[in-house]
């Protein structure tokens, strides 16, 4: 027998441990948390999932994960067709629940792409609920439709192994067309609202949600988005996750379905900025992290310094302000510490070298990865970059986040063989479970 390892055998036996796992679920008269792959793509920087939608057929959707937006839209007119797609008339109550836009009665639909009776395929009605969902990407907006639809999920019971598939309620969405897309990478059939809005999906389906964006791109990483709550059990760490977390409470009285919370001080290797006051922050996984004009020079200013002291030497490379050549034995761990004080504990958010230097042009040189803001309010925007290997979750029953900093510190790795079971189970689990 051949004694080195052999991954193709460890496979096997990962799914075969799991395909016991699921059957022994089945049992379950509801999922504990459900679970969906996260991917990055490397040409845009923007996070997808492909979830499941719609029966006979079942197609599956690569939605951008946005964390802002109202609700979720989806492109129905490029060959998704589905026996339980359901419009959503203008005289229902569901247009009701639309906070912050204005339904709109269209009384005819577009006959551009439906011809024939309305309400035969998806985006198509008699009198549509018309609403206008907004790109972040492009900052355009697009007529569109609120329809409903089952979407199906993998269950993670014990928050390791998997359990069965499952069917959810009719799920509120938008209807949109191509044009929509600006931006967006060709993959792009769609966009998953995580914010508060009452028509996000935590809204329609749990309140807590984790998400841990990859910092690899969809070739060689992944990450994962927890709807439901813990524990999280993420290997090589032997306990749950959710161990980690520093929590800080949420702002709900801003009228905006985005995250924020405060932020108390920050500091450069121990180092605090001069700050008047608190400064308000919020999550984005589609815009980079940015700092307030007000701060920003003060901010750079104090990050040369540090970096100065350690011996790293800088460099100019368009369009960024601040880069260093990376010399022989240097590594990120020497990159100085940022740290975001938060909440009445003290809690901080720490930023690490990993996700606060971005490596540009050849490798060797790598640049500071915040942008300077604008002029509106004074606002740190913790960016995509800056959330990739860190876990965050977001409670909005009780209008929490928590987080853990950096994952790479524990040595925790992303699941890359989770992700290979969930490929295995949609080819072999198709048990029709649904929620109780």
């Amino acid at each position: 027998m051949n004694s080195k390892f052999d991954p193709l055998h460890l496979l096997f036996f990962i799914f075969s441990l799991s395909a016991a796992s699921a059957a022994v679920a089945t049992r379950l008269s509801k999922p504990h948390t459900l679970i969906q792959t996260v991917t990055k793509d490397r040409i845009t920087n923007l996070y997808f999932t492909s979830i499941d939608i719609g029966t006979k057929i079942t197609v599956s959707v690569s939605f951008v994960i946005d964390l802002s937006q109202p609700y979720t839209w989806l492109d129905c007119f490029s060959g998704y067709y589905s026996s339980s797609y359901t419009p959503i008339d203008f005289d229902y109550p569901k247009c009701k629940l639309i906070k912050l836009t204005s339904p709109v009665n269209l009384p005819t639909p577009d006959w551009l792409v439906c011809p024939g009776a309305g309400a035969e395929q998806p985006g198509c009605s008699d009198h549509p609920c018309g609403i206008n969902p907004s790109n972040p990407v492009d900052n355009t907006s697009r007529a569109g439709s609120l329809s409903e639809d089952v979407i199906f999920f993998y269950s993670i019971p014990d928050g390791l192994s998997f359990g069965p598939r499952f069917q959810s309620p009719p799920v509120i969405f938008a209807c949109v067309g191509r044009r929509s897309f600006g931006g967006f990478s060709w993959e792009a059939q769609g966009l998953l609202s995580l914010s508060r809005n009452a028509l996000s999906l935590p809204s329609q389906l749990s309140p807590k949600f984790a998400l841990c964006l990859p910092s690899k791109t969809e070739d060689s990483g992944f990450g994962d988005l927890f709807i439901g709550g813990g524990p999280y059990f993420l290997p090589p760490y032997q306990d749950d996750a959710s161990r980690l977390f520093t929590t800080v409470p949420l702002i709900t009285d801003k009228a905006s379905d985005e995250y924020f919370f405060e932020i108390k001080s920050i500091e450069i290797d121990g180092n605090a900025l001069p700050l008047e006051s608190l400064i308000l922050s919020k999550l984005s996984t589609v815009t980079p992290f940015t700092v307030h004009r007000s701060i920003y020079k003060r901010f750079v200013k104090e990050f040369r310094a540090k970096a100065k002291a350690k011996k790293m030497s800088e460099t100019v490379v368009s369009p960024f302000e601040v880069c260093y050549r990376v010399k022989k034995g240097f590594k990120m761990e020497d990159v100085p510490v940022i740290d975001l004080t938060v909440g009445n504990s003290g809690g901080r958010w720490r930023i690490y070298g990993l996700n606060s230097m971005v490596v540009v042009k050849k490798k060797g040189v790598m640049c500071l990865a915040f942008v300077e803001g604008g002029d509106g309010e004074e606002m740190v925007v913790i960016g995509g970059y800056q959330m990739e290997d860190n876990f965050v979750e977001i409670d909005l029953q009780s209008s929490k986040l928590s987080f853990s900093s950096s994952l790479r510190r524990h040595n925790l790795s992303l699941v890359l063989d989770r992700l290979k079971q969930i490929g295995a189970l949609k080819t072999t689990i198709r048990d029709g479970s649904s929620f109780a």
